[in-house]
């Protein structure tokens, strides 16, 4: 008598499945035909990002050429990577520079200078119209391995004289 009722309700629930299948199919090409696809008449919202003259290549390129490693950071092995946030405005212009992720205050000084340099962006534009875009852009400071080391061990000895 058990064995009988468990069949019967594997049955049910078959039959349970299939109905929610079917019903997820039906719920699917709704969606397919209204809402994932958009009236022939309406605008597909078009979004572009600003462009510096030249494209990223460019842009690193002006970065790395005004970026002047601060002295005082040399002197004491200073590296890191600032992350500079700016926005570039409607008219393609660099403003409000500002240090989203800092490495130390002269390197993110530094950064705020060099970014705040690089205007002449092609702004931004939504459904063809130019708007004000925020931009985040990372800036390593790197020094050579062997120039690194060496600075390392100049402080080692100072440090030791000290003692």
């Amino acid at each position: 008598m058990v064995v009988t009722m468990l069949v019967v309700k594997a049955a049910f629930a078959q039959e349970g499945t299939d109905q929610l299948k079917t019903n997820a199919d039906k719920a699917q090409e709704v969606f397919d035909n209204t809402i994932a696809k958009p009236a022939a008449h309406e605008q597909v919202p078009k979004e572009e990002m600003p462009v510096y003259p030249g494209g990223e290549t460019a842009l690193y390129a002006f970065i790395s050429k005004e970026t002047k490693y601060p002295e005082e950071a040399r002197e004491q092995g200073i590296v890191g990577k600032v992350f500079v946030q700016f926005i570039v405005e409607k008219n393609g212009q660099v403003d409000s520079v500002w240090v989203k992720r800092g490495a130390h205050p002269l390197l993110d000084a530094e950064a705020m200078r060099v970014v705040a340099l690089a205007d002449g962006w092609t702004p931004g534009k939504q459904m063809d119209k130019p708007v004000r875009v925020t931009y985040l852009l990372p800036i390593t400071f790197d020094m050579d391995k062997k120039e690194l080391e060496k600075i390392q061990k100049k402080h080692a000895k100072r440090a030791a004289k000290k003692k």
